[in-house]
């Protein structure tokens, strides 16, 4: 019987995807003829944050406890060095067990690890289709170890790594994934939203990204399975638990345009419900093809896009066109397509110039409605030109260790700590570079989703019309906050903003003060209930006054947008928070609306708790203009009439 291993990873994650590597290698060993048992730590042990000594030796009697002779390890460079910890306890309790380590991470520190770590015994380099089960069965034939490519040994206190394994050219050829291993997929989704299943649609490549140690692995070699086979395996998903969304993995699925049209029209002509999101670049591709992907199911996918600076995009080999990006994700979010863009910071070239700019790049995305927008700070990924380049200029900083997400929020046991001091080969991704301002970075990297989500617009025009950059703004706002406690509540930092704009000269101040009053509003009412207390309750509102009109500040715009400004329009405005229907795709959103001054004047009323009605029946009182019972009946139906004209009230 061989164990698969999937190992702890980040506790702070919704949901925990089923480790479908494992399923992969798990199919190809079956099919070798070996028993073949899984245990997903992950999933077990998923919002746990801390493992004493005592937890290891609980995680490891749970593994050896299963009659296991070889156990196969996985690991991603951020759980790593627990999984090397398990390792380490599982060998301590039984040192006959055979313990494999394969994964991107380890093939390329394979060397190192098995230098500093002898709890592990054999690293699989590379695709493990063909070469785990290959290693097994020389390690019970006897045969000489030479003879297995892509792994890396110990032979007579040497260590040893054998010619690299060719790529598997047909993935076709690949057994299908050992769905039947997981034994409750019930456990894997927490919410409706997270009850999808990730198939590989293929692997590799052909780009060379100087960050990215993907292309490497696979040798910048771009395939695909056939149209035919990834349906197979959503249909086999669809029937064995009643799942229809899929997340296809490929680092770069839309690179061939010919086979991505050929997967659409497949599954157009076999009518299956599924739906399916995906990852692509914003190049060498239309708004055509993800209009035919649309219409075959796709409805979200993942663009990174690194860095918002065009010379930073030169540097690091992605060579996107900005411009263009920008575009394709304004008319694929007007469509209605879910897309998510991801940047990086932190590269070493990187400017104060080039960091603002990607800033702007993210406000003026999250400005046309683009809700997943990720900041992440650079990893040093060995294997990856950066790394190659960089190597001799590592620092350890230990708040990078917390800021990065790349890393796992484990907290690190003094043990782990070590290791990383001493390994950085291994550990590199615990490691800035020397030409870093990593304090900025975690400044940047604590500020930026509570800031830029509530407050884009505010920054966005304090860095244009008030010539205060964006990381002037966050040294400005972390300069008034404990940045080692928790991140801040939007509303302390709308105070801290307030404050900033206050200091403005007087013209630009009463711009900013209106798009911060305005985003300000927002949050407020996104934070309220939308649940009505009555049928004639009032909706969640926020009145405003700005200085400047509605469509003068243009505030439903794309950024950029040219502001057309004349004073004296001074005119009361009204913020309504609305629940959606589910088939918008999103739950709430505001509405604004000019109003007249009664309705604002009932609505202001409203603020110290009293409800609608009576607000309402106190006015008609003091009417001087309704005399009679009749006449204050009447005005107070023409209110209700007017506030449900403007569908100001729940029912």
């Amino acid at each position: 019987m061989i164990q698969l291993i999937c190992p702890p990873y980040n506790a702070a994650v919704d949901t925990v995807d089923p480790p479908l590597n494992l399923l992969v290698l798990g199919a190809a060993l079956l099919e070798a003829g070996y028993g073949v048992c899984l245990t997903d730590l992950a999933l077990l042990y998923s919002g746990t944050s801390h493992f004493d000594t005592a937890a290891l030796a609980g995680i490891a009697r749970l593994i050896i406890g299963k009659p296991s002779r070889v156990l196969g390890f996985t690991a991603m460079c951020g759980n790593y060095s627990i999984a090397l910890r398990i390792a380490e306890e599982c060998k301590r309790l039984d040192p006959d067990r055979i313990i494999i380590l394969g994964g991107p991470h380890a093939s390329f520190v394979a060397a190192e690890t098995l230098t500093h770590f002898p709890a592990i015994d054999y690293i699989v380099a590379g695709e493990g289709e063909l070469t785990l089960p290959e290693l097994i069965a020389v390690l019970e034939s006897g045969h000489p170890l030479s003879e297995v490519e892509g792994i890396c040994f110990r032979e007579e206190g040497t260590i040893r790594t054998n010619p690299p394994r060719p790529i598997l050219r047909n993935l076709d050829d690949t057994p299908f994934p050992a769905f039947h291993l997981i034994e409750d997929i019930e456990a894997y989704f927490t919410t409706p939203e997270s009850r999808f299943f990730p198939v590989e649609a293929g692997r590799g490549c052909p780009f060379n990204c100087s960050f990215c140690s993907t292309s490497t692995f696979f040798s910048r070699k771009y395939r695909t399975k056939s149209p035919a086979r990834i349906i197979a395996e959503m249909r086999y998903v669809r029937d064995r638990w009643g799942i229809t969304h899929f997340s296809l993995t490929h680092d770069n699925f839309t690179v061939n345009q010919k086979f991505v049209r050929q997967f659409c029209q497949e599954l157009l002509d076999c009518s299956e419900p599924f739906t399916w999101s995906c990852s692509s670049r914003t190049d060498h591709v239309n708004i055509e093809l993800f209009e035919v992907m649309m219409q075959a199911g796709c409805n979200g996918v993942f663009f990174g896009i690194e860095s918002g600076s065009q010379p930073i995009q030169q540097v690091i080999g992605k060579k996107l066109d900005l411009n263009q990006a920008y575009e394709l994700l304004r008319e694929l979010h007007r469509l209605g397509l879910s897309c998510t863009a991801s940047f990086i910071t932190g590269f070493p070239e990187e400017t104060t110039e080039d960091l603002n700019q990607t800033l702007d790049m993210i406000v003026r995305l999250l400005s046309i409605g683009i809700a997943d927008v990720q900041l992440h700070q650079l990893s040093l990924f060995p294997g990856t030109q950066l790394f190659d380049a960089a190597k001799g200029s590592l620092v350890l900083d230990e708040q990078f260790w917390s800021t990065n997400d790349m890393n796992s929020d484990f907290q690190l046991s003094g043990i782990e700590k070590n290791w990383i001091a001493s390994y950085p080969q291994i550990f590199s991704n615990y490691y800035s570079l020397r030409s870093v301002d990593t304090h900025t970075l975690h400044r940047i990297r604590k500020l930026y989703y509570p800031l830029a989500r509530s407050f884009f617009r505010t920054l966005y025009y304090l860095n244009h019309l008030a010539a205060v950059p964006y990381t002037r703004t966050i040294d400005y706002v972390s300069a008034r906050l404990d940045m080692h406690e928790a991140t801040p509540p939007e509303a302390e930092l709308a105070l801290i903003l307030d404050e900033l704009v206050q200091g403005l000269v007087p013209e630009t101040g009463r711009v900013l003060k209106d798009f911060l009053s305005y985003e300000r509003a927002v949050m407020e009412l996104m934070q309220q209930d939308t649940a009505p207390q009555d049928t004639t309750a009032m909706k969640p509102v926020k009145v405003m006054q700005p200085h400047y009109s509605i469509p003068a500040l243009k505030l439903h715009s794309p950024l950029p947008a040219e502001l057309e400004l004349a004073e004296g329009h001074e005119d009361w405005i009204l913020l309504v928070l609305e629940s959606a229907p589910a088939l918008e795709g999103r739950r709430r959103y505001v509405r604004v609306m000019s109003m007249d001054p009664l309705s604002i004047a009932i609505i202001q009323q409203m603020e110290d708790g009293s409800d609608f009605r009576t607000v309402v029946h106190n006015l008609a009182l003091e009417n001087p203009f309704a005399a009679s019972e009749q006449d204050r009946q009447e005005w107070i139906s023409r209110v209700y009439d007017h506030f449900h004209t403007h569908e100001l009230l729940t029912s």
